[in-house]
């Protein structure tokens, strides 16, 4: 959640950009990744390597898993991250059986971000985040 990032300012802001959202009237369902105290109507989902027992934060709402992470951003010096296949199907299965209803493979296809900048010191540019296919379409 956003208050995770900015502390308690996040909860209002949280709660302006929901009504924002709802106020343009677009008539498309909003979510927030990862943001259990989502208001009305804006649907809550779940990002992360195993999301089986997310549940939203109403029961008339989807069970949604935006990110499904294939693996994780790499530190430079440290190991690449790697998810075997086999627990990458078997948790969407868990998800699946458990009522979800939507999954989102985050990231399926790897890629080097526009203007090769990270999101902190020494992580590498790379989306590949143990995606299927890599930068070059390959794997």
């Amino acid at each position: 959640p956003v208050e995770w990032e900015i502390g308690a300012p996040g909860k209002a802001y949280t709660k302006w950009a929901a009504q924002m959202a709802v106020g343009l009237d677009t008539g498309v369902p909003w979510d927030m990744c990862k943001q259990e105290d989502a208001p009305d109507p804006v649907i809550d989902t779940c990002n992360g390597y195993y999301c089986e027992n997310f549940t939203p934060n109403e029961d008339y709402k989807p069970k949604l898993w935006t990110e499904n992470w294939s693996g994780w951003y790499t530190d430079f010096g440290s190991a690449i991250s790697h998810r075997p296949t086999e627990d990458l199907a078997y948790s969407v299965a868990r998800f699946i059986q458990n009522r979800g209803s939507f999954v989102n493979y985050y990231m399926y296809h790897g890629g080097t971000n526009f203007g090769r900048t990270s999101s902190g010191l020494f992580i590498a540019t790379s989306y590949d985040y143990d995606a299927p296919l890599d930068e070059y379409g390959m794997h």
